[in-house]
């Protein structure tokens, strides 16, 4: 049948009698409009039918041709069906020789089977975190994409504490990629907690040594570790490992034993650690590496000169050469930020106040915040800081500014565990009328103090980590008491 194209004349085209509705002769109307249509639309409709006729068909069992048998339990199936799910099957499938109808597979379990049948009639995948493993190395072998994608990514959003080192086994055997980066990261960033399960003893001791060993390295509390208390999380977990693998052979032990900077780390610090692990402090390797660390730190001090510490390593000579490889981030800029109240009524500073502590291990865990009244108003009279060093247990320092008499307010800011400051808000004039901080866990605390004085605010700066070093300021007397001034915040941020 030909289709051609009717003129039109000017009375048709105003007559909406002849638009699109027409009567049969049976009277019914008709509706004659042209349908819009799209050839991808009614293949993926055809698609979609074929799939679910299939699917509805293999649940009844009709016109099955091939039976799968995984380990005694047969499957009956569609050979259309299988050569649309994997490349493996033509080959398979053309090797029934006797067209028995038959055929064996022998490389995994009938419950890995089921969920990949499945998914060649439905497109759906049904793991488990049980099940994920099994599935994906069926999907591996078969070369089926999809699953495969699938059930890595699951293993992954899935990772815990309890998991992640057979995860890290798993993936660096069969040589999946995505997974094993992903298992390593959240190894780094749970490294406390995973030393201290069963399963991290199960690892290879080849496995710690290259996450160890590694110069970017990068391990995370939370926050992102400092130099000095990532070398100590490095050292507890690998003394953890030593102490309970004690069958480990001597070149095993060492190799361990030099992925820790010792050489970071304070001394106090170490033996504080090795307090912890009685049975490791006799050991003949930890004795020869104590007294190494000693040979360094003579060396060391004997060698004041920048120019002349990167010879340290030629001149001990048998000092393991990772202890004089710097890792990521062990350089780090303090940032100034703007002076408030500075130039006013009280006071006139031309210079910024003097800083206190100049360590850039030393962390705020606590600030009191002395409100007294000036000219009637609020004002922040005493600011007392606390610092901890994390790479030493219990330590903690502290500075006065200011004073606290004669308050009529006292706030204290108590941070958590690796929760630092990221945003502080104040308020200046002649004084500093309040301050507000805001931290990484989203906390936000005060503002502190009056109303007055002009509104700022000052956020850590962009990188890897950044966060609140120190509040320096300077303090005068005034109306009888002291208040703050002079004040000026300090920001560090680690590459």
């Amino acid at each position: 049948m030909a289709f051609r194209r009717s003129g039109s004349s000017s009375s048709e085209s105003s007559t909406e009698a002849l638009s699109t509705l027409h009567a049969n002769t049976s009277g019914e109307v008709l509706d004659t409009a042209p349908r819009s249509y799209s050839l991808e639309t009614v293949r993926s409709k055809q698609a979609e039918k074929f799939l679910n006729k299939a699917f509805q068909c293999w649940e009844e069992g009709l016109y099955t041709d091939v039976v799968v048998i995984v380990e005694g339990q047969r499957f009956p199936t569609h050979r259309m069906v299988l050569a649309s799910l994997s490349d493996f099957f033509p080959p398979l499938l053309q090797m029934d020789e006797k067209n028995s109808g038959e055929v064996t597979l022998k490389e995994f379990k009938p419950e890995e089977f089921s969920v990949l049948l499945k998914f060649a009639y439905t497109g759906r995948i049904d793991v488990t975190e049980e099940t994920a493993q099994g599935v994906l190395l069926a999907a591996d072998y078969l070369s089926i994409a999809p699953i495969r994608d699938f059930c890595e990514n699951f293993m992954a959003d899935h990772l815990d504490v309890g998991n992640v080192c057979q995860a890290l086994t798993f993936s660096r055997d069969c040589s999946f990629a995505y997974l094993r980066a992903q298992a390593e990261e959240f190894f780094k960033g749970n490294l406390d907690g995973i030393s201290q399960t069963s399963t991290f003893l199960e690892l290879d001791p080849g496995t710690l040594v290259q996450i160890f060993d590694d110069d970017q390295l990068v391990l995370r509390e939370q926050i992102i570790l400092k130099t000095e208390e990532r070398e100590k999380l490095v050292l507890i977990a690998v003394l953890r490992y030593l102490c309970q693998t004690p069958l480990l052979e001597d070149e095993v032990f060492e190799r361990l034993l030099r992925t820790v900077r010792l050489t970071v780390l304070p001394e106090e610090v170490i033996k504080e650690v090795l307090k912890k692990f009685q049975s490791l402090q006799k050991s003949p390797i930890i004795q020869r590496y104590l007294k190494l660390y000693e040979k360094y730190v003579n060396v060391y001090e004997q060698k004041q000169d920048s120019s002349l510490r990167s010879n340290v390593g030629a001149l001990a000579g048998d000092l393991p050469s990772s202890w004089f490889r710097s890792r990521k981030l062990a350089k780090c800029t303090v940032t100034d930020g703007e002076r408030y109240a500075a130039g006013g009524q009280v006071a006139y500073f031309r210079q910024p106040p003097s800083r206190v502590y100049d360590d850039v291990n030393l962390e705020i865990c606590k600030i009191d915040i002395w409100i007294r009244l000036w000219d009637g108003r609020q004002v922040i009279g005493g600011l007392q800081l606390t610092y901890h060093n994390p790479a030493v247990d219990g330590s903690q320092v502290q500075c006065m500014h200011g004073g606290s008499e004669r308050f009529v307010a006292h706030h204290q800011v108590v941070l958590s565990p690796r929760e630092v400051i990221m945003k502080v808000t104040l308020g200046s004039g002649f004084l500093v009328d309040r301050l507000g901080f805001e931290t990484n866990f989203g906390r936000k605390l005060g503002p502190f103090g009056g109303p007055g004085g002009d509104a700022h605010m000052e956020t850590a700066p962009p990188g890897t980590l950044s966060y609140l070093l120190d509040i320096n300021c300077d303090s005068a007397s005034t109306q009888g008491s002291l208040a703050i001034l002079n004040l000026m915040l300090r920001w560090i941020s680690f590459d």
